[in-house]
């Protein structure tokens, strides 16, 4: 017996719910995890609705389009900067780390399970996620491509808090960073200084700017194009964040393996175990799962005679959703709520390590 099903060998909980809950996942062979920017929010990254919202006045078409690039690719680059900085100072939070598990576990007890998120922050990756489980449909903010129609180029930069010296010295630090979250975002000189490893870069720029702050009223420079990242294959072209922008098709490389998921193959040689034919368990997270493609996703499964489970601080109709005997429904922080229903296959101990050591 695993140490995993030795954790979660008795269900002490007085949550009838999150009873019925397990009593499936101990059974379910083939889950599906669909992720939103809810469940990094409990991280401290903000959720940039920019449909209903803007960011220093600016609004969606003013920063995620592809016309807007070409109209003012320094801005463009200004606000993914920013959303670069918050993400590499973001810690994983809990949620984080059950996924990771889950799809550790899955392999060991002959399940299988994909994470297809919609976040671009790599808070997944930072987890331990394994690659391979993982369906990036917007993209990432680390992934870079070129933006000259004869080059090819794609890359990933996830050291650089900074590309470039212009982006260095103009990026709005801590726009939209929730102050519940500073502590976690911006550690303490003195905790830096206490520790026995060396500095990195991300914590050398801890100590020179976690005193600073940006209004969304402080106005932001222009920066030329020589200013931007350049591409070091084709050295003419302006490289772009590898993000799908507001028009923008989702990556069907992406979407394929979505779509190959859900295919009912039962002999793929590239297995070790049978496939099961279909998706047994949908679990949408930090989403509410009414917006494509998540909630084409829910439907699929739920007409293949698959279960919904919904984790989300805000769930519409929640009583309804109670009464019906193929959703669950857990209201709340994802962080808070996936490490309790996912016990029965992750055990208790979800952490790395390494983590754990800290």
């Amino acid at each position: 017996m695993s140490s995993s099903e030795d954790d979660s060998e008795e269900d002490t909980c007085d949550d009838p719910q999150l009873k019925s809950f397990h009593n499936y996942l101990r059974q379910a062979q083939k889950i599906l995890c669909v992720v939103g920017s809810g469940l990094s929010q409990d991280s401290g990254i903000p959720t940039y609705r920019l449909q209903n919202g803007s960011w220093k006045g600016y609004t969606s078409l003013d920063l995620a389009t592809p016309e807007a690039f070409q109209s003012n690719p320094g801005l463009v680059w200004l606000f993914y900067s920013n959303r670069r900085y918050i993400a590499m100072k973001a810690r994983p939070n809990d949620g984080h780390y059950a996924l990771a598990s889950l799809s550790k576990k899955c392999k060991d007890c002959r399940k299988e399970v994909l994470i297809v998120t919609q976040n671009v922050d790599g808070l997944h990756q930072k987890a331990g996620q394994l690659e391979e489980d993982l369906c990036e449909l917007h993209g990432s903010l680390f992934d870079l491509q070129c933006t000259s129609f004869f080059c090819t180029y794609r890359g990933k930069n996830t050291k650089s808090l900074f590309l470039t010296s212009s982006l260095r010295e103009h990026t709005p630090r801590d726009v939209g960073v929730k102050r519940r979250y500073r502590d976690q975002l911006f550690p303490s000189k003195k905790k830096s200084k206490k520790s026995s490893l060396p500095l990195s870069n991300i914590e050398r720029e801890n100590d020179k700017e976690s005193g600073m702050s940006s209004s969304d009223f402080d106005p932001l420079p222009h920066i030329t194009k020589e200013d931007l990242p350049q591409c070091p294959q084709c050295k003419e072209g302006l490289l772009r964040p590898g993000v799908v922008w507001f028009g923008e098709p989702l990556p069907l490389s992406q979407m394929d393996k979505v779509d190959k998921f859900f295919v009912k193959e039962t002999n793929d040689p590239n297995n070790s175990f049978p496939l099961a034919e279909k998706i047994d368990l949908v679990l949408v997270i930090g989403t509410s799962g009414k917006v494509w493609p998540a909630m084409g996703y829910v439907e699929r499964c739920r007409q293949d005679g698959g279960k919904v489970a919904i984790f989300n601080t805000k769930i519409d109709d929640i009583k309804a959703v109670r009464k019906d005997k193929n959703v669950w429904g857990f209201q709340g922080e994802a962080s808070y709520w996936l490490p309790k229903a996912l016990q029965p296959i992750i055990g208790r101990n979800i952490h790395p390590r390494n983590q754990q050591q800290r």
